[in-house]
């Protein structure tokens, strides 16, 4: 399974790849701004969970002192 950060990589070069093109007659901006925007919500998850991850080891320690 693929880590989040590795979908985070994979949906902005999708979107890089796509960026400016026409499939079957549509153009793909909004698809790509949808891809850059989950990356964007994807990354700030992740940084809420490390900041969470931290605060739960600090309760941790200071129940052990």
């Amino acid at each position: 399974m693929a880590s989040s950060r590795q979908i985070v990589n994979d949906l902005r070069a999708q979107a890089a790849a796509l960026d400016g093109r026409h499939v079957q007659g549509s153009m793909m901006d909004g698809a790509c701004r949808s891809m850059r925007r989950g990356a964007d919500e994807i990354e700030r998850l992740l940084d809420d969970l490390t900041y969470l991850r931290g605060f739960a080891e600090l309760v941790r320690e200071e129940d052990r002192a």
